[in-house]
């Protein structure tokens, strides 16, 4: 169901009026409702494995409080010695837990999300959402687990939490003791919650339907056909046009979310902050999806990081005085392992396992190389501060991520490499390849063409003046309230009617890229 169709439109109206108008002590079980017709509108059979889900980790988390709790009221009524026994037992009953919980919530993501390609299966259908509320249901687990709070203990709040509708489609990956907390909390109707609302919703629509379902099907003339002998100026172009397409597409989807989300007085995390500005692939990472990023680092590179391997690796290189490897080794290992899981869980296909590597490949690298490009930097004299070497670290770093957006883009591994070949060898000539002609023939027609690049230069334009004022923490959504009238109406009319015209020029299906994961 799409965020811009009649039927979604009716369900989010008929889902607020019931959210506000009902007592506010009843407003989750409306939430809970909502959430779950939802999900049967997508594929009522898949249901069954979002509530599994949410009963493993929701009485696995009760399992594993009742031992810690158990353990805490016998500390005073036995001896250190046969305390220290029973920590132990506890200890062993509690990884018992986790085991099962991991065993059976990855288990079935592996066997329902893999099984497809494994197989070649046509005839199962992927549950919505489950790349992401089972890395949700595991977040709140493991913080159980862990003793970060205590867990829910009224069920249909905990599977409120983990269903809520605007985050199944591509998240973020919501963190229990923030979404669910403030989501049994009650909401009174307030007008600014809808104005910051639908503002964010019509930047992300602007975002995905002026500029990334125009720039869609353009890619894919470059990206999908059979033969690989592309001119490399039209792959590079291909590229950059991907780069800007994945952002805009992500982006405008979650900025959709947020805003529906705070609809209902709701606030979720942001899961971009200006992403294309950062400084180095590992600035990119704390800025491009983050929740993926945090829970990557929070469930997986820690525990990575500090286990007896790794502390074994980073005591032996301190003992002989290499300080900085004792840090970045262990750090770049667990990266690179880190960013593989990354790529999988984009997909099981090899071309997401290289796109991880890539990533946690140039993380690493750069980490290990770090004092020698101090001392590059100091033997030529470059001011790093200044901002003209701030402006170069951006470009090197976006040239980077563009370069990644091969293995992510191009499916088959030896296209890609012929590609990226390409790009270099057999670059083409620009007079030629970009005449009216040679783009009619490659694209269709040039009117049509025309008319889309407007589109997207003025959504580029507007969404990089945005990023440049968040970028520089002026809140945008104050600086437009404090304009008059006209300027504020301009605002939410100008993008309505931008978002209108696209739909008469787009050939896309309007699906967003993240929803298959």
């Amino acid at each position: 169901m799409s965020f811009i169709s009649f039927t979604f439109v009716f369900f989010l109206a008929a889902s607020l009026i019931l959210y506000y108008i009902v007592p506010k002590k009843f407003q989750v079980a409306v939430l809970c409702t909502a959430n779950t017709v939802y999900y049967c509108l997508w594929n009522y059979k898949n249901l069954v494995f979002i509530v599994f889900s949410s009963l493993v980790t929701f009485y696995g988390a009760a399992l594993v409080e009742s031992l810690n709790k158990g353990l805490k009221e016998k500390k005073a009524l036995v001896s250190k010695e046969d305390f220290k026994i029973l920590k132990t037992s506890v200890l062993h009953k509690k990884r018992a837990v986790l085991s099962g919980m991991l065993l059976l919530n990855v288990g079935m993501l592996i066997l329902l999300k893999y099984y497809l390609v494994i197989f070649s299966s046509k005839s199962l259908i992927l549950p919505l959402g489950i790349s992401y509320y089972t890395l949700q249901t595991i977040a709140y687990f493991m913080d159980v687990y862990n003793g970060k709070y205590e867990r829910e203990h009224n069920f249909f709040r905990y599977y409120t939490f983990v269903s809520f509708f605007p985050q199944l489609l591509m998240g973020p990956i919501n963190r229990y003791d923030k979404l669910g907390i403030e989501m049994s909390k009650e909401h009174p109707l307030e007008f600014d919650n809808f104005k910051r609302g639908v503002t964010t919703i019509l930047y992300g629509a602007m975002k995905k339907y002026i500029v990334a379902d125009m720039l869609v099907v353009r890619i894919s003339d470059i990206f999908d056909p059979a033969y690989v002998n592309m001119p490399g100026a039209y792959i590079v172009l291909g590229v950059f046009m991907y780069a800007v397409y994945q952002y805009m597409d992500f982006s405008g989807g979650i900025n959709m979310v947020l805003g529906i989300a705070k609809l209902f007085g709701l606030n979720m995390q942001p899961n971009f902050r200006q992403p294309y500005f950062s400084t180095s692939i590992a600035d990119f990472w704390r800025r491009w999806h983050i929740s993926l990023g945090l829970w990557m680092k929070d469930y997986i590179f820690y525990p990575l990081a500090f286990t007896k391997f790794m502390q074994k690796i980073t005591k032996a290189l301190n003992g002989s005085g290499h300080k900085h490897l004792a840090r970045s080794v262990p750090a770049g290992i667990s990266n690179i392992i880190v960013f593989c899981l990354v790529g999988v869980w984009h997909g099981p296909e090899l071309h997401f396992l290289l796109w991880g590597l890539y990533n946690g490949l140039i993380i690493a690298v750069s980490d290990f190389m770090k004092p020698f490009f101090e001392k590059v930097n100091a033997f030529l004299h470059i001011n790093v501060k200044g901002r003209a070497f701030h402006v170069f670290r951006i470009v090197r770093t976006f040239i980077l991520v563009t370069i990644g957006g091969y293995f992510d883009r191009i499916t088959d591994v030896s296209k890609c490499m012929r590609y990226m070949k390409n790009s270099v060898a057999n670059f083409g000539n620009l007079r030629e390849l970009f005449s009216v002609s040679s783009l009619s023939q490659m694209f269709g027609q040039v009117a049509t063409i025309n008319s889309q690049l407007m589109l997207v230069l003025i959504g580029c334009i507007t969404v990089f003046v945005i990023s440049i004022l968040k970028e520089n923490k002026i809140d945008v959504y104050e600086k437009i309230q404090s304009k008059n009238i006209v300027f504020r109406w301009l605002f939410y009319y100008v993008p309505i009617i931008l978002v209108m015209i696209s739909f008469t020029f787009s050939e896309a299906d309007s699906e967003f890229m993240y929803a298959q994961y």
